[in-house]
């Protein structure tokens, strides 16, 4: 079946003035997020280069594979450099930033595919043991450091760029997209189009009730792949849509596996029973602790990954 480059090879010739932003766009955008732009792009928001651009800069480096977090990467960041419809977009704003005192590991680049129209993509977790920490401490801290980043990401980029608006991720980049969303002021939240979740963990109701959440759910659209493990965890208050992976288990979450018709993503029905057991059980158990069980549960769940490395 079709992928994302497949994607990129068909439509890779429209404009977005010819043919406008889909979900397809919004998931290519997403994993972008991933590259090592450091050095390559400005962290200001003013100072745009073409992806195009962007691209060359990371070829040239000596040592950017080491820096890939993903098969196929490279090849993404190529297929969208050289097609008409990524290569002229214009990018901004990346920042690249790990703080392990507090367990922050946070992501980010705006890219303008229109005139005043920005997709702000936000990273999911990276290799580093402080990006994982802190997807542990999930289920005992809110808000994260990288949710607080998220947010100020976005407020800024309202006031310096006076646009409109998509906001958009992977795994937790999806979770810092609708946080950044539901929790800025309304004015900022009126500059939103869209927010696309691919395969993010959702939020505990408790904490999105007092939010802006449910002004914007209408406009939040959540893919999971049919056996999800990462995306289903805490409730998804807004609805999502099931897609179809080529893989199994955990290897769904990588959206290379994702399956495509022409520009949108292959709906499915239902998730397998494994995502809905493992959904039903992670939420019981959890809901189960105390918040210092959880911090101590996730604590041991740290220490025995970096032991085993």
């Amino acid at each position: 079946m079709a992928d994302i480059f497949d994607y990129i090879s068909w439509r890779g010739d429209l404009t977005f003035e010819q043919d406008g932003f889909n979900e397809l766009d919004a998931l290519v955008l997403s994993r972008l997020s991933y590259l090592p732009f450091d050095g390559a792009v400005s962290s200001c928001l003013f100072d745009e280069i073409t992806l195009e651009q962007a691209a060359m800069r990371v070829f040239s480096t000596d040592d950017y594979e080491k820096n890939l977090l993903w098969k196929g990467d490279a090849d993404l960041l190529k297929a969208t450099a050289e097609s008409k419809r990524f290569g002229k977009i214009l990018v901004s704003g990346y920042v690249n930033e790990v703080e392990s005192d507090v367990s922050m590991q946070f992501s980010a680049i705006t890219f303008e595919f229109l005139k005043k129209n920005y997709f702000i993509s936000y990273r999911g977790t990276d290799f580093s043991l402080v990006g994982w920490q802190e997807d542990f401490n999930m289920f005992f801290t809110f808000p994260l450091p990288s949710q607080k980043k998220a947010l100020d990401y976005f407020e800024k980029a309202v006031r310096m760029l006076n646009g409109k608006f998509i906001l958009g991720g992977h795994s937790k980049g999806g979770n810092l997209a609708v946080y950044a969303g539901a929790f800025t002021d309304e004015n900022s939240r009126n500059h939103i189009d869209y927010i696309y979740n691919f395969d993010g963990p959702g939020f505990s109701l408790d904490k999105i009730r007092d939010s802006g959440f449910y002004e914007i759910d209408d406009r939040i659209y959540t893919f999971v792949p049919q056996s999800s493990i990462f995306g289903m965890i805490f409730e998804h208050e807004e609805s999502y849509t099931i897609v179809k992976s080529n893989q199994k288990g955990f290897l769904q979450h990588d959206v290379y596996s994702w399956e495509i018709e022409q520009n949108r993503l292959v709906r499915l029905k239902s998730t397998t029973n494994f995502s809905v057991f493992f959904d039903h059980t992670l939420k019981e158990f959890v809901e189960s602790l105390t918040i210092a069980q959880r911090r101590e549960f996730t604590c041991l769940l740290y220490t025995s990954d970096a032991a085993d490395d």
